[in-house]
């Protein structure tokens, strides 16, 4: 029987060609490479039920994140599939991992919109929004980007957004550890991840 998430990408996927004026996703990547000092990454955003959500509250969590859109036609959709499967896949060692989902389109996402995507691809998944100058912040904080891609002048509201496709993990002490480039598979994620979990002082 096929899982409901993998279905929902395979849709996502396959609906390409049937949605005119929206342009297959292209990662950029991250606007500069990681140094070899350490950075903690101060953000400040919002989770869908309002309440206020920053990186301070991560603190003792492994943490995922992911910069996205709900209307993404292939690559968040795929993604977050492989996001939830890794986190079924670690156990009991899940407990310790937050995934975060945070849209670069708010004025579109609302809190509601949100919510349900993000309960459909897997329960322990946070959506977080915020204003744009939080949400640039937070993309900036990370090194991500995403660009509004309007492919028709007539119709603004038509739009895609590509933005970077790679999920960034960060370790309890707030520190970036590594990136999950796009195209990882879920068994990859969870060998890996369960490593890093198993190596962490308790």
């Amino acid at each position: 029987m096929i899982d409901r998430r993998t279905l929902l990408a395979g849709i996502a996927a396959m609906s390409l060609s049937a949605a005119p004026g929206f342009a297959q996703h292209q990662d950029l990547g991250v606007s500069a490479p990681d140094t070899d000092v350490p950075q903690q990454r101060r953000w400040m955003m919002e989770d869908t039920y309002g309440n206020v959500v920053t990186n301070s509250d991560m603190v003792g969590k492994f943490t995922l994140i992911y910069f996205g859109y709900t209307g993404c036609p292939d690559v968040c959709p795929t993604t977050l599939a492989t996001v939830a499967e890794a986190m079924d896949m670690l156990g009991d060692r899940a407990e310790m991992v937050v995934p975060l989902f945070v849209t670069v389109d708010p004025e579109r996402d609302t809190a509601q919109l949100l919510r349900e995507y993000v309960n459909y691809m897997h329960p322990s998944i946070v959506g977080l929004r915020g204003p744009a100058a939080y949400t640039d912040h937070m993309v900036k904080a990370f090194n991500a980007r995403y660009e509004k891609y309007v492919s028709d002048p007539a119709q603004p509201d038509r739009y895609s957004i590509d933005h970077t496709a790679s999920v960034a993990l960060v370790g309890p002490d707030g520190f970036l550890i590594k990136r999950y480039p796009h195209g990882t598979t879920a068994a990859a994620m969870a060998e890996d991840l369960g490593a890093i979990i198993d190596e962490s002082p308790s």
